[in-house]
């Protein structure tokens, strides 16, 4: 969801911006959940040729930028060589239905129901909203 929500929010502003997803978890060549999908059908994106990709397969000296969707995911990439500078964390808002709900990473909603891919999405969303801010 991230690469799309990025991507399209890119061409939207007319930078020469792109985004490829790939997973620290995941199995490569695998399509987006059927959640995902609808995920971002609902707010105009297409998910629907999307292919997992698995971060260790892929040739890391392409990429000028690595976001991880939390600290643990930052982590990693630091731990397999990424330099620091290189890394940033995609953060949520904080939650204003629920003062003590005060994580500021998203949660992988994999495995969860349409609302919890929902509020995935949106958390996304906010978050590049604010990287694209600082880039």
């Amino acid at each position: 969801m991230a690469e799309v929500i990025f991507n399209s929010l890119a061409e939207e502003k007319g930078l020469d911006w792109r985004a490829e997803s790939a997973g620290i978890a995941a199995v490569g060549g695998r399509p987006a959940s059927a959640n995902a999908i609808e995920a971002v059908a609902e707010i105009g994106l297409d998910l629907k040729l999307h292919r997992t990709r698995f971060l260790p397969a892929i040739d890391l000296n392409e990429y000028s930028l690595f976001v991880g969707l939390g600290e643990e995911h930052a982590d990693i990439l630091r731990s397999i060589g990424i330099p620091a500078e290189l890394v940033r964390v995609l953060y949520r808002a904080p939650n204003t239905d629920d003062i003590y709900d005060l994580r500021p990473d998203i949660v992988d909603p994999y495995g969860g129901d349409l609302n919890a891919y929902r509020k995935c999405r949106d958390d996304i969303l906010s978050g590049i909203k604010a990287l694209m801010a600082t880039l």
